[in-house]
């Protein structure tokens, strides 16, 4: 059981490293403007999503079967792929939400004192550039964040699930990494085994985006205020052109059923 609960944290942290997909975006943005506790959720909430696919890859989806009355699970197999469409346009939706939310949103608000330091400074002569580069450091340090959002905790984790959700290859993913896993024996058969391994991958992924948000904003200081705003312009884009994306393959799916 200890030797899939590493193999599960092992994974969760280097599957998750790859800079790509919509929840690794949204967490780079939280970093920017060091919302680290936001950032964290949002990972969560994609290492929640990872561990409910794991249980369904081995067999899971039976065991909660069990609990639900024959007409639910009747007419859930009825409808089954228009709650998978409906679902992963839910997130689809989320994803270009993100996206607008840090588009219009800045990391540093503009500050008229702290922008003329810092052209007093650019304006000086070639000799004092490395002793003036230290102080444009500590003036850039010194820029006021603006407030974080008031929103909960589980409100930013319900947004990682969703953001995770919005990728359809993810669950056919897990499904073919547990089964490779089970191929080689490198992890047992038994759900015991499969919660393990579940438990693991959440724990490993979140770890990550802990440490990608806590990376980015210790390091935020050392970076333009303006190059960090049209850095959070450009993540805020590419979700929006992501959701567009992801959005047109699903009503491309839809009418080819």
């Amino acid at each position: 059981m200890l030797l899939d609960l590493v193999i599960g944290l092992f994974l969760g942290f280097i599957l998750s490293m790859p800079p790509i997909g919509p929840t690794n975006f949204a967490v780079i943005s939280k970093g920017f403007k060091r919302q680290i506790k936001e950032g964290i959720a949002i990972g969560a909430g994609a290492g929640f999503t990872d561990f409910f696919y794991i249980l369904i890859a081995y067999g899971g989806l039976s065991l909660i079967r069990a609990f639900v009355p024959v007409s639910v699970e009747n007419f859930f197999n009825e409808n089954e792929i228009s709650f998978k469409i409906g679902i992963t346009a839910i997130g689809c939706v989320v994803v270009m939400f993100f996206g607008v939310r840090i588009y219009k949103s800045k990391v540093f608000e503009e500050d008229k004192e702290i922008t003329e330091e810092i052209n007093e400074i650019e304006q000086e002569t070639t000799t004092k550039i490395l002793s003036k580069e230290e102080e444009l450091k500590k003036i850039i340090k010194k820029a006021p964040l603006p407030k974080t959002n008031s929103r909960s905790f589980y409100a930013y984790f319900v947004s990682g699930i969703l953001l995770c959700m919005s990728s359809v290859t993810v669950p056919a993913f897990w499904v073919a990494t547990v089964g490779y896993l089970k191929s080689y024996n490198l992890i047992d058969s038994n759900i015991m085994s499969g919660i393990f391994l579940a438990v693991g991958v959440m724990t490993g992924t979140t770890l990550w985006f802990y440490a990608l948000t806590r990376i980015i904003s210790n390091n935020v200081h050392k970076i333009l205020p303006s190059t960090l705003n049209r850095l959070n312009k450009y993540v805020g884009v590419f979700l929006i052109l992501l959701g567009v994306f992801l959005f047109l393959k699903i009503f491309h799916f839809a009418f080819s059923i």
